[in-house]
Formats: C-alpha cells, sequence, structure tokens
C-alpha cells in the first residue's frame, strides 16, 4: 500500500484507538471521582456522541476547502483533546477531553473520501477495505493499549494518546498531499434526503444488514464498557490484567479476521458466515456474564472474539454487494452511522443495567439482541460471488 493510504489507515486506526483508550481504567475513574456505572457509561459514549455529530462538518468541510487542511484541523482538535485528558482532575475535565478528542477524531468520512478520490473503481474496494481494518483493529486494540499505559499512572494514557495524533499530524503535514482531483464524496454522503435514508432503511435487500449493523456493534460496546467493572467485583482485575484481557480478545479478532474469514466466505458465503457470527457472538455474550472463573471467562471471550471477527466482515461484504454501485458510499455510510449510534447507547444501557439490575445484566442484554439479529441474519438475502473486502 502506498504511503498516502497507510497515513489513512493510521489516521482511522487512531481515531478508533481512542474510543477504548479509556476502558481498562474506567473503574478506576469510577472510585477517584465516587461515580457509578451509569456515569461511566456516559464518559464512554459522549466520545462517539461527538464523532456522530462532527463526521458531516468534517466531511462537508473536506469537499470545499480539501482532505488535507481538514485532516490537519480535526488532528490538532485531536491532540488538545488528549492533552487535557493528561492534565485532567476532574470528572468535567475528563468529560471535556473525550468530547474534543471525539470532535477532532470524527475525520473517517475525511479519510473515506480520501481513499475514494486517490483509487479507481478497481482498486477502491482494497482501500476501504483497509479503512475497515483500521476502523476493527482500533477498536479492539484500544483498550489493550489503554491498560499497558495505566501502569504508568492516568495521565500518561491522555499523554501518549495526545503523542500519537500530534505524530500522525506531523506526518500528515509533511506527506499526505492533496487529492490531484477532488469529488465530492463527503457531501453525497452527508447530503442524503431524509427519503432516501428511510427507503434504504425500509429496503427489504438492506434492512437486515443494516440492523445487525447496530444491533452488533451496541451489543460489542456494551461488553465493552462493563466488561472491566465487571472483572474487578468479580476476579479484582487491575488495569493491566485487564489490558492482557483485551489484547486476547483483539489477537483472537485479528487472526480470524486476518487469516481465516476470506476462506470461510468464500467456501460458505457471506450469509452463512453472519449467521454463525450471531451464535458464536451471542453464546460468548451470554458465558461472559456468567462466567465463574477465570478459565471460563477467557472461553466465554474467545467465543466472543470470534463471533465480532466473523460477523462485522461478512455483513459488511454483503451490504457492500447488496448496494448498488452508484449508491454503495451512501448506503456504506448510512450503515456506519448506525454503527456510530450502537457504540453511543450500547455504553448508555450496559452501563444503566449494570447499576440497576445486575452486574449480568449488560450480557444478558447483549446476548438476547444478538439471538434477535441471528433470526434477522436467517432472512438476510443470498448473493452470489461475494468476497471480503479487507
Amino acid at each position: 500500500m502506498k504511503s498516502p493510504l497507510m497515513l489513512i489507515f493510521l489516521t482511522v486506526f487512531i481515531d478508533l484507538v481512542g474510543f477504548g483508550l479509556i476502558v481498562p481504567v474506567l473503574p478506576t475513574y469510577a472510585k477517584q471521582f465516587n461515580v457509578d456505572a451509569t456515569v461511566v457509561g456516559f464518559v464512554l459514549s459522549i466520545y462517539s456522541i461527538m464523532q456522530f455529530f462532527f463526521m458531516p462538518i468534517w466531511g462537508k468541510l473536506s469537499d470545499v476547502k480539501g482532505r488535507r487542511p481538514i485532516l490537519l484541523f480535526s488532528l490538532c482538535a485531536s491532540v488538545v483533546g488528549y492533552l487535557i485528558w493528561g492534565f485532567s482532575n476532574s470528572l468535567i475535565m475528563l468529560i471535556l477531553a473525550r468530547a474534543v478528542a471525539g470532535a477532532g477524531n470524527a475525520n473517517i468520512a475525511v479519510a473515506q473520501a480520501y481513499v475514494t478520490d486517490v483509487t479507481t473503481p478497481e482498486n477502491r474496494a482494497k482501500g476501504m477495505g483497509a479503512i475497515g481494518a483500521a476502523f476493527g483493529l482500533g477498536f479492539v486494540l484500544g483498550p489493550a493499549i489503554g491498560g499497558l499505559l495505566s501502569s504508568f499512572g492516568l495521565a500518561h494514557i491522555g499523554f501518549v494518546a495526545a503523542g500519537l495524533s500530534a505524530l500522525d499530524l506531523v506526518l500528515t503535514y509533511f506527506m499526505l498531499p492533496e487529492p490531484p482531483k477532488r469529488s465530492n464524496a463527503a457531501t453525497q454522503r452527508f447530503d442524503l434526503k431524509p427519503a432516501f435514508i428511510f427507503n434504504t432503511i425500509k429496503d427489504p435487500k438492506f434492512q437486515g444488514s443494516l440492523l445487525i449493523f447496530f444491533i452488533s456493534t451496541l451489543a460489542f460496546a456494551n461488553m465493552e464498557a462493563t466488561l472491566v467493572l465487571l472483572t474487578k467485583l468479580k476476579f479484582g482485575y487491575t488495569a493491566r490484567a485487564n489490558s492482557f484481557m483485551f489484547t486476547y480478545v483483539g489477537l483472537i479478532i485479528v487472526f480470524v479476521q486476518g487469516g481465516m474469514i476470506h476462506r470461510m466466505v468464500k467456501k460458505y458465503g457471506e450469509k452463512t458466515m453472519v449467521v454463525a457470527g450471531c451464535v458464536i457472538l451471542s453464546i460468548g455474550l451470554f458465558l461472559t456474564g456468567f462466567s465463574a472463573n477465570q478459565a471460563m471467562l477467557y472461553v466465554s471471550l474467545a467465543l466472543l472474539a470470534i463471533g465480532s471477527g466473523i460477523n462485522t466482515p461478512a455483513n459488511q461484504s454483503m451490504l457492500s454487494k447488496l448496494a448498488p454501485s452508484e449508491n454503495s458510499g451512501a448506503i456504506l455510510g448510512i450503515g456506519q452511522s448506525l454503527s456510530t449510534l450502537g457504540r453511543i447507547f450500547g455504553p448508555l444501557i450496559g452501563g444503566y443495567a449494570f447499576d440497576h439490575v445486575s452486574i449480568q445484566a449488560p450480557y444478558v442484554i447483549a446476548g438476547s439482541i444478538m439471538l434477535l439479529a441471528f433470526f434477522v441474519a436467517m432472512q438476510l438475502p443470498k448473493v452470489k460471488d461475494l468476497t471480503v473486502s479487507a
């Protein structure tokens, strides 16, 4: 892959790492600021809330002002947000830090538009696949990195994250050229008329796949927000122990997505793999909540990771193949927006259920909605000649 696309990969990776960096140290912050799991869920969600609102802003501005200047400006915002985190000594400052970093890291739409500008239709799927890989890797490795950094103190997590964003900023400034020909890719995606969005969501051809995007992200984010609280209560896990746990989950997902999913989809087809992913993820979620010992926890997490590693890329591939070429970017954009909503509501629901129902409740909820996703997946259309774009 050429260096510009490598930089775009790095940008998206850091964006999603930012979502999860705080996860392993949430129990520490909860104790330090004397807050419950509901507030913890909000601290995690505010990052995605700001991404949801700023993605169309950065995207449209990049169509007018250029990809490079908007990427540079958004990366500056990310650096500022993480620096605020490093100096945070109150809950308000922490929330502000997460909000500013989330707004800065809402540049994913700009990254996707850049890929559209510099690739041909023939190799665009490969470029978008790299974006998807960065997205997934950042989502699962963020907590692992955060846990490792916690050994050096909570403030260091923010400062190291600021350093990573600053490195990306410097590399982007010196090495990322403005595309020779800029499209209106971002505006087309975010200027979708309500009728188009409504008709896409209600279209039976897309409905099931879009719903699974939302449900699976909601379930995973629900788990991710509360797992560290569960392991602290049940097994006395420290931030470092949680880091190793998330590294374990992340490595399994990377292995499945990098080495197995291509062959499995080619052999069994997208629909079969989405169905299997939903079932395995549901079982893993249920078992995680009721793990009686650490061995059972790690078996449960392996199932959870395998299910997620199968389900997400297979579903992405299905939607990309079902969408007509002239509207594929817009329809995939709707799917990504639904995923962002899942990252917003998952931690909120999980934190509230953890506080007000039981510590197992978030996993019962997540496992149950993945069972719903299984029944939805059973109704997915079969599409021939599918391959995973990764």
